[in-house]
C-alpha cells in the first residue's frame, strides 16, 4: 500500500528541485549563470501532456539574451533532466513596470523548444 504524500515528501521534492536547478545554472559561464539565477523556473505538462521546463525572465531583453544560448540550454536540459520534452523560454514583467492601461500581455512566451531525448 502506498503511503500518503507527506509534508516531508514535499520538502524532499523541493530540496531536489532546488539542487537540480542550482546544478543546472552552475553549468554555464558567469554572465549566463548570473542571468539564470535571476530567473524563475517551473515544471508543468503542456496541453498534450508533455513535460515542460519553464525558464521565466523578468524582461524581454533577458529572454533574448537567454535565447542566444538556446542550443547550450537545450543540451544541458537533455543531459540533466530526462523526460523533459520541451523548454519554454518566457518573460514576465515585474508588476511595478506595468502600465494598467496597457493592453500588452502580462505573461508572454518567447519560445517553446523541443528537447531531443537521449537514447542509450
Amino acid at each position: 500500500m502506498l503511503s500518503e504524500y507527506s509534508a516531508r515528501d514535499r520538502e524532499l521534492t523541493q530540496e531536489f528541485h532546488e539542487a537540480l536547478l542550482t546544478h543546472f545554472c552552475q553549468g554555464f559561464d558567469d554572465p549566463l549563470q548570473q542571468l539564470l539565477y535571476e530567473c524563475s523556473f517551473g515544471f508543468a505538462p503542456n496541453s498534450s501532456g508533455e513535460r515542460t521546463f519553464f525558464i521565466i525572465a523578468a524582461t524581454v531583453d533577458d529572454t533574448e539574451e537567454i535565447l542566444e544560448t538556446c542550443d547550450r540550454l537545450i543540451a544541458k536540459v537533455a543531459d540533466l533532466m530526462p523526460g523533459i520534452s520541451k523548454v519554454a523560454l518566457c518573460f514576465q514583467p515585474i508588476d511595478e513596470q506595468l502600465d494598467p492601461s496597457s493592453e500588452s500581455p502580462r505573461f508572454l512566451f518567447a519560445r517553446v523548444v523541443d528537447v531531443p531525448q537521449i537514447r542509450e
